[in-house]
């Protein structure tokens, strides 16, 4: 009766609890499971039927390595996560290895977009391949040391997304700083428009006009070099500029969905706290 020995888990109950749940799952799954308490180990047993090294061996073989792969993502990836952190980032304070981590985790976790389960599933099948591979020539897994001295591969993917998280951290860092300064600039500037209302166009520029009888200021539109009659601004790094310098005490954004740049959206919407989205 073929067999597999795995041992060194820091919590051996809790993966034979795991595999147990996952063979139960199964109809007519090959596996039982023995567990020595004075050893701190267990035994996979396949059925007697299942011949080493014979195909249904080898497709029993990559199932096992499939669900020893789950359980590594489950129980080990973060912990993995922290110490590159900690290894990364030698003197940042904890607070900023914290965040960094919550990026990170974001990342690989929580991310709405579609792929997100393909990334997850990359890593999985990687380490399955990695288990399946040194299962064909060994009965006994050490999973600790294995997950150490066997995933550099994996380990390396989680590493490029620690620096990415990093790069990210410093940069919201930094908008976060920018949007400070531009905040208190608005706080000490006199509004020159009480209210002003912005046209999203369907080539992406904006259009911006006051309310009467408060126009915009003569002094305003020629420094930016609006056209009194077609009060069109072409680009975002001016519009975030005119409005600066109008500070408009409400700002209303007409047709707000059709904003193509949604970082600059979300800064106006930060920036001027009294800002109306309107989609017509």
């Amino acid at each position: 009766m073929p067999s597999f020995r795995v041992d060194h888990v820091k919590d051996i109950k809790g993966l034979a609890g795991y595999l147990e749940k996952r063979f139960e799952s199964h109809a007519r799954s090959p596996f039982r499971i023995r567990i020595s308490q004075e050893e701190e180990c267990l035994t996979v047993l396949m059925d007697g039927c299942i011949r080493k090294n014979g195909r249904k061996y080898l497709s029993v073989l990559n199932n096992l390595s499939d669900m020893l792969a789950e359980y590594i993502l489950k129980s080990y990836e973060k912990n993995i996560l922290e110490k590159i952190i900690t290894r990364f980032c030698v003197g940042l304070p904890k607070s900023d290895r914290d965040e960094i981590y919550r990026i990170a985790c974001s990342r690989l976790y929580t991310q709405a977009e579609g792929n997100l389960g393909n990334l997850i599933e990359t890593r999985r099948k990687l380490i399955s391949s990695k288990i399946a591979e040194y299962l064909r020539d060994t009965e006994n897994l050490t999973l600790e040391g294995f997950v150490t001295f066997r995933l550099g591969e994996y380990v390396s993917r989680l590493e490029t997304e620690i620096e990415r998280s990093i790069r990210q951290y410093y940069i919201e860092r930094q908008y976060e700083e920018y949007i400070s300064l531009l905040s208190a600039f608005v706080r000490m500037q006199v509004p020159r428009v009480p209210e002003l209302h912005v046209f999203v166009l369907k080539d992406g520029r904006y259009k911006v006009e006051g309310t009467g009888p408060f126009d915009i200021p003569e002094d305003v539109t020629e420094g930016f070099g609006i056209k009194k009659g077609d009060p069109v601004i072409d680009d975002d790094d001016f519009m975030i500029g005119f409005l600066l310098t109008c500070a408009p005490v409400r700002i209303f954004i007409h047709n707000a969905t059709s904003f193509k740049n949604k970082e600059l959206l979300n800064t106006i919407r930060i920036v001027f706290q009294e800002c109306v989205l309107l989609n017509e």
